[in-house]
């Protein structure tokens, strides 16, 4: 059986950021290559989102650093064992955030981020299938540096 999506499908991303103008540019980037996005300041609005919409929602883009109870990483937890097909991708310019604070089916991507690695991966997530890798880390031109749990 075949899992591809009929053509007039849009995958869905959430974009998960507090500063208005880093979500714009995530979410701008996104719509323009043929995403439907859908926008949150904090990982609370994004939790009470997927439990209306999860089953339309592919990926989760975050920050690490969200304001109020829940950040990036509690929020990849979270999606991971709730929805586990959702696909996370987590960003940080913060050094102290360190990719093997990962303990669950995510992906690292450390800011400044370049566009064509958000979409590539996002690209990828999209369409990959239940299951998938557990955390990794991509660097310097979309490569991934560090994977953990691949099946």
């Amino acid at each position: 059986m075949n899992d591809v999506k009929p053509s007039g499908h849009k995958p869905v991303i959430l974009v998960v950021e507090d500063q208005p103008d880093e979500r714009f540019l995530a979410a701008t980037l996104l719509e323009e290559t043929g995403f439907t996005v859908i926008e949150a300041e904090t990982a609370e609005k994004a939790l009470a989102i997927l439990n209306d919409r999860a089953d339309e929602v592919s990926v989760v883009f975050s920050d690490v650093r969200t304001p109020g109870p829940i950040g990036g990483f509690e929020l990849a937890r979270i999606i991971g064992v709730t929805w586990p097909r959702v696909r996370v991708l987590l960003t940080s310019g913060d050094a102290g955030d360190q990719p093997s604070d990962l303990r669950v089916s995510a992906t690292f991507i450390p800011k400044p981020w370049r566009a064509e690695d958000i979409l590539a991966w996002v690209e990828q997530a999209a369409g990959r299938p239940e299951g998938g890798r557990g955390p990794s880390v991509i660097g310097p031109g979309g490569k991934i540096i560090s994977r953990e749990m691949e099946t």
